[in-house]
């Protein structure tokens, strides 16, 4: 598998210097990912309640890029 990676996005300019190809045996738990469920929300504490469920998936979402990153090293 070969993959770039990067997250968020910067204002200013980014000039690449140097690229790398890694090729790389990724389990397939670390490649699937859920399809979150479409919230509906009716008050503020739902909305708080979404907000966290989302951050909750995206921190799971940035620790298995850690772990495919160290299956390169």
């Amino acid at each position: 598998m070969l993959w770039l990676t990067g997250c968020g996005s910067k204002t200013q300019i980014q000039v690449v210097k140097d690229v790398k190809i890694v090729k790389v045996q990724v389990p397939a738990e670390l490649l699937e990912l859920k399809t979150l469920p479409k919230p509906y929300v009716n008050s503020e504490i739902e909305i708080l309640n979404a907000y966290s469920m989302l951050f909750y998936h995206y921190k799971q979402c940035v620790i298995q890029m850690g772990k495919i990153k160290e299956l390169g090293e």
